[in-house]
C-alpha cells in the first residue's frame, strides 16, 4: 500500500523485482540515503520511478529535472514541498527546520540543463541535510555528501522476470530478445532534430491585424521556441512581447533568461516561485502583470488583455513610479479622518497612508517611534491603533474619540484578558467598540458594549493574524493561527468559532469585509497561497511569489502586503 493507504499501481514488463528493491530502499533506515536508478536508454528508469511516486509511498516529492536549472529546480521544489523559496539556500534553510523524514524523487537528472552543475549547488547540499534521500534517475553529477550510494542497475537481468516479461512482450508486440529492456522491445523512439529559432519564429501565427497572435501558437511551439532561443543566444528577440514568457512552460522560460538583466527578466525571476508551476497561462499573466505596473508599463499593457480569473488595479514596488521603499508588514482599511485610504506599516513601523482606489502615496502618520510592528488597526472613529513585535500596544487617538480615552480602554481590555496580544483588529462601523484582541494562546477577545468580555480559544497555539466585519449589527472576527487554521467568530452569540479551513502552514494574514450578499474572506499562508471566498463563487487562490505579510479587503479590492511591496487585486 502507498501513502494514506492508496494502492500501489502494479508494475509491468516484468519489472517487480526492481520496484520490490526500490520499497526495500525506501523502507530501510540504514540504507544509503541516495538511490540512483541507472540503465541504457529504454531501461525503464523514468517509468520506475514515475510508478514510485504515483504510488506515494513514501515518496514526498518529485523534482523533474528535465530542462531545469539550479534555479528553476529550487523554485519548483519549494512549490511541491509547500514553500515559498526563492533560492537555494531558502530551501535548504526551510528544510533544515522541517523534523519530517523527506523522500525527494528526481527523474531525468541527465536532462537537466546543467546536470553536474544540478547535483553540486542543489542535489548534494539537500543531502548534508540528514532528514533527506534522494532518488534519482542516472549517475550524473558528483555526488559527495554520500559516497557509497545504492545503485539499481536496470540492465542487469536481476530486476527483471523473465517470465513476465515475456508475457508482455506477447501481449504488446514488442520484441522478446531484447530483455530486459522494456524500451528497446518496443523500439525507443529517436529525440526528434531539434528546429532553429527562425524556423520556429516563422510558424508564429498572426491574427486578423496582421500582429502576432501567441496564443494560437499553442504552448509546445512557444515552448520549443524558447528553448531554441537558449540554445542560439537568441533570447533578446523574445522580450519584445511579455505575453511570451507566459504562454510557454515556465521551466523552459526560465533556464532561457537565466541570470539575465532588464525589468523584464529580473520580474519574471521576481515571482518565477508563483510562475513555475502555474497551469494556467492567464493566471501567469496576472502575476507577472502585477510584478511589472509601474516598472515596465508596455509590457504589462501586453498583458493586460490576457483573460484571468483575477487582475492587478495598482501595484507599487521598489523603483517604480510612485517609488515606494519596499515591505509592507502590516496594512488597515482607514476610517474617520482616513476614509478611502490604507494605512501600511513597513517591518520598521513606520507607517504611511496611500488611496485605496489608486495606491497613490499620500503621507506618513507620526507614531511614537519606530518598532517592529505585528498589528495594526483603525477604529471606527479613525483612531490608529498599533501593536507591536513585543505585544506593547499604543493609540494614536484622533479627534473625534480623544474623550474616550481609547488608549486607557485597549489597556484595560489587554490586562482581562490575562495573555500578552498577538493581534488586534477594530470592527468597521461599531462606534466605540474597542478592538478585538488574538493572543499568543490561541485565544480570541472581545468586550461586549456592557461590559462583559467575550472569550473562545479556536487555535493551538498563538493567534497570528485577526481581521474583523460587521454583519447584521454584530461584530465578526476571523482569525488565523500558527496551527494553520482560518476560524469565523462571532463574540456575544454564545456559539464558538467555526473553522473555515486548515493548511499545514502557518496562517500569515487574513481579510474579511460584508456586503449585502454575505461575507468575503481572505487568507494568507506562509507557503506564499493567498485564497479568495466570496459569497456564490468559486474560491480564487493566488500567490505573487513574495511572501504575503498583510491582507485587506477595501472598495471592492483585496489588497496585498508582502515582502517586495504591495498590489491591490480584484477578482473577475
Amino acid at each position: 500500500m502507498g501513502a494514506q493507504g492508496s494502492r500501489i499501481p502494479p508494475l509491468r514488463a516484468g519489472r517487480r523485482p526492481a520496484g520490490l528493491a526500490l520499497l526495500g530502499w525506501l523502507g530501510d533506515g540504514r540504507a544509503p540515503r541516495l538511490c540512483q536508478v541507472t540503465g541504457s536508454p529504454g531501461a525503464g528508469k523514468s517509468h520506475l520511478l514515475s510508478w514510485l511516486a504515483e504510488g506515494g509511498a513514501g515518496v514526498r516529492a518529485v523534482l523533474p529535472a528535465a530542462g531545469a536549472t539550479v534555479e528553476s529546480a529550487a523554485w519548483l521544489l519549494g512549490r511541491r514541498l509547500d514553500l515559498l523559496v526563492r533560492t537555494p539556500e531558502e530551501l535548504f534553510a526551510a528544510l533544515a527546520e522541517d523534523d519530517r523524514p523527506t523522500v525527494i524523487c528526481v527523474p531525468e537528472l541527465g536532462r537537466a540543463v546543467d546536470p553536474a552543475e544540478l547535483v553540486a549547488e542543489l542535489l548534494d547540499p539537500l543531502l548534508r541535510l540528514a532528514r533527506i534521500r534522494l532518488v534519482v534517475e542516472g549517475g550524473a553529477g558528483a555526488f559527495t555528501a554520500v559516497t557509497e550510494p545504492a545503485v539499481l542497475d536496470l540492465d542487469l537481468p536481476q530486476w527483471t522476470d523473465p517470465a513476465r516479461f515475456a508475457a508482455w512482450c506477447a501481449a504488446t508486440g514488442a520484441d522478446p530478445t531484447r530483455y530486459p529492456s522494456p524500451g528497446a522491445a518496443l523500439g525507443h523512439p529517436a529525440e526528434p532534430a531539434p528546429r532553429s529559432l527562425a524556423e520556429l519564429a516563422g510558424q508564429l501565427p498572426a491574427g486578423p491585424d496582421g500582429a502576432l497572435d501567441p496564443a494560437a501558437a499553442g504552448p509546445a511551439l512557444l515552448t520549443e521556441l524558447w528553448r531554441a532561443a537558449a540554445r542560439e543566444d537568441g533570447v533578446d528577440r523574445l522580450l519584445g512581447d511579455a505575453r511570451l514568457l507566459t504562454l510557454a512552460d515556465p521551466v523552459a522560460v526560465s533556464a532561457a533568461l537565466g541570470g539575465r538583466p532588464g525589468t523584464l527578466p529580473e520580474q519574471w525571476r521576481a515571482a518565477a516561485p508563483a510562475l513555475i508551476e502555474e497551469p494556467d497561462p492567464g493566471v501567469r499573466a496576472a502575476v507577472l502583470r502585477t510584478r511589472l505596473i509601474g516598472l515596465d508599463g508596455p509590457a504589462a499593457d501586453r498583458l493586460a488583455g490576457v483573460p484571468a480569473p483575477w487582475r492587478c488595479a495598482w501595484a507599487m514596488w521598489p523603483d517604480s513610479a510612485f517609488g515606494w521603499p519596499g515591505p509592507v508588514a502590516s496594512l488597515a482599511p482607514g476610517a474617520g479622518s482616513y476614509a478611502g485610504q490604507l494605512l501600511l506599516a513597513d517591518p520598521g513601523g513606520t507607517v504611511r497612508t496611500v488611496d485605496a482606489a489608486s495606491g497613490r502615496p499620500l503621507a506618513r502618520v507620526p507614531t511614537p517611534g519606530p518598532r517592529p510592528l505585528r498589528g495594526l488597526t483603525v477604529t471606527p472613529g479613525g483612531s490608529v491603533v498599533l501593536l507591536d513585535s513585543w505585544g506593547e500596544s499604543a493609540v494614536l487617538p484622533s479627534s473625534a474619540e480623544a474623550d474616550s480615552r481609547p488608549g486607557a480602554a485597549l489597556a484595560d481590555l489587554v490586562a482581562a484578558a490575562g495573555t500578552p496580544p498577538s493581534a488586534v483588529a477594530a470592527v468597521p462601523g461599531l462606534a466605540g467598540a474597542l478592538p478585538a484582541l488574538g493572543d499568543e494562546a490561541g485565544a480570541l477577545h472581545w468586550r461586549a458594549a456592557g461590559g462583559e468580555l467575550c472569550t473562545d480559544r479556536p487555535h493551538r497555539g498563538p493567534v497570528t493574524a485577526l481581521a474583523a466585519a460587521l454583519q447584521d449589527g454584530g461584530p465578526v472576527l476571523v482569525s488565523g493561527g500558527f496551527d494553520g487554521s482560518v476560524q469565523l467568530w462571532r463574540p456575544g452569540t454564545g456559539a464558538p468559532a467555526e473553522l473555515l479551513e486548515r493548511r499545514e502552514r502557518v496562517v500569515s494574514a487574513v481579510a474579511v469585509a460584508c456586503a449585502a450578499d454575505g461575507l468575503t474572506v481572505a487568507a494568507a499562508w506562509a507557503d506564499g497561497l493567498v485564497r479568495l471566498r466570496r459569497p456564490g463563487a468559486e474560491p480564487i487562490e493566488l500567490r505573487l511569489g513574495s511572501p504575503v505579510w498583510a491582507l485587506a479587503l477595501a472598495g471592492g479590492l483585496l489588497v496585498l502586503g508582502t515582502s517586495d511591496g504591495i498590489a491591490a487585486v480584484r477578482a473577475g
